[in-house]
């Protein structure tokens, strides 16, 4: 009967089925009640029994003592009122974070692995990473502290997102982590639907969730971009902000230097973040900003400007090196242009820009999601569009379609895509002469 579709249970055949788990229950009892008994005859016995009431603490059930015992359910207290609030800044001692050195390109894992150190003091910091740990720099650095807090899934992606958000829901920092392609769709958006009836809760005069008990969940997808060089289609992540940024409620990030990546670790830390989705670089990185940068989700950040820029490039990630080299190229030549790193969409950025009139350069290392976010803008703010000026270079096809990308090496996939910094930079001169 219960294999059809959102059928309804008559009362008969509730009452039928709610027979036979009393006596399945009744049967078990009895086995288990046997094998306590049967304890005695045993060498060390005594430990056994103590095993088995133990066990038996543990799934919530108690044995009564006497001639004739038995097993019920332990009593509990019902939750009456609301829940207790919550705060979810992580306590952590901010002078022992790590101090970068710039001098040299610095793995992101390393990074976070050395932080993790300090902020998984705080026990509500916990990591579920799934076969690709190493890449991510997690559970070394959360195991550090506690390994029962570090957790590795295997090949398992779906249960690692499943497990980091029951953590969550219990007031947890969680973090989880796998390659960009190896994300699940239909639990992310899972996950979404349950953040937001969370935070609806939340809103309501008489919701019994009060503040601090939506979700902390952090998706650290490694190797975006042509991050994966030479694994093929399968693992290059130039599709997934695309993907993922239809899921509601799910903020979207792209990282680009090691510093970058530790100031958004401590924003994360201040708690009540939501759900976040952070593309972290996987090989090592030159250091953009200073130990002083702060990060804020929806602020762009100047690497290049002046008062007489004539141009301008934008990019996120990996592809932020690349635009910064295509500005030093462009400047030697005494052509002056901005260049201006994202990691997150920032609205006031990309208003300003448009109204400046002049050339905009979108680069990015995947099918433009920059690109496709200062459209909605656009169109969402604006009754006359004037888009000659702006121009995205992406992994697009010729004909504006999303594609897959075959293994190359990274200045190979660079070259055949046009986001060199000297094919950059040649894509702004053009655009001045137009």
């Amino acid at each position: 009967f219960m294999a059809g579709h959102k059928v309804e249970l008559p009362d008969a055949l509730a009452e039928q089925e709610l027979a036979l788990q009393a006596h399945r229950r009744a049967e078990r009892a009895a086995e288990f009640l046997s094998i306590l008994q049967g304890c005695g005859d045993l060498e060390g016995g005594d430990l056994i029994r103590q095993g088995l009431l133990a066990a038996a603490r543990r799934m919530h059930l108690e044995v009564s003592p006497g001639p004739r015992p038995c097993v019920q359910p332990m009593a509990s207290q019902v939750q009456r009122g609301p829940a207790a609030p919550r705060s979810k800044r992580i306590e952590y001692p901010a002078s022992e974070l790590p101090r970068l050195d710039a001098s040299r390109p610095l793995s992101a894992s390393a990074v976070i692995t050395s932080a993790m150190k300090v902020f998984a003091r705080d026990h509500r910091v916990v990591s579920i990473d799934a076969d690709l740990g190493t890449t991510s720099g997690l559970q070394e650095g959360v195991a550090f502290v506690d390994t029962h807090r570090a957790h590795n899934v295997g090949v398992a992606e779906a249960n690692m997102m499943c497990i980091g958000e029951a953590y969550a829901a219990l007031g947890y920092n969680a973090w989880v982590s796998t390659f960009c392609p190896f994300f699940n769709y239909q639990v992310m958006r899972r996950i979404a639907i349950s953040h937001q009836e969370r935070l609806e809760v939340m809103r309501s005069k008489d919701g019994w969730l009060p503040a601090g008990h939506g979700l902390d969940l952090t998706f650290l997808a490694t190797a975006p971009d042509f991050e994966t060089r030479t694994n093929g289609a399968t693992h290059m992540g130039n599709d997934d902000p695309l993907f993922f940024k239809e899921i509601a409620h799910l903020k979207m990030i792209s990282l680009s230097c090691p510093n970058q990546v530790l100031a958004f670790m401590r924003w994360v830390m201040e708690g009540g973040r939501g759900l976040v989705y952070a593309r972290m670089l996987r090989a090592p990185a030159p250091v953009l900003y200073g130990p002083e940068i702060e990060f804020e989700y929806g602020r762009g950040y100047w690497l290049l400007r002046g008062d007489r820029d004539i141009a301008f490039i934008v990019s996120s990630g990996r592809g932020t090196h690349e635009a910064l080299e295509a500005g030093r190229l462009l400047q030697k030549e005494g052509i002056a242009v901005g260049v201006a790193d994202l990691p997150s969409f920032d609205q006031a950025l990309f208003r300003e820009l448009y109204d400046s009139g002049r050339p905009v350069i979108i680069a990015e290392q995947n099918n433009g999601y920059l690109w496709s976010q200062l459209r909605n803008l656009l169109f969402r703010e604006r009754s006359d569009i004037e888009t000659g000026q702006l121009v995205p270079v992406n992994t697009l096809d010729p004909e504006g379609a999303p594609q897959f990308i075959h293994s190359a090496t990274y200045e190979q996939l660079l070259r055949a895509f046009g986001l060199s910094p000297q094919q950059i930079a040649a894509r702004v001169k053009e655009c001045l002469k137009a």
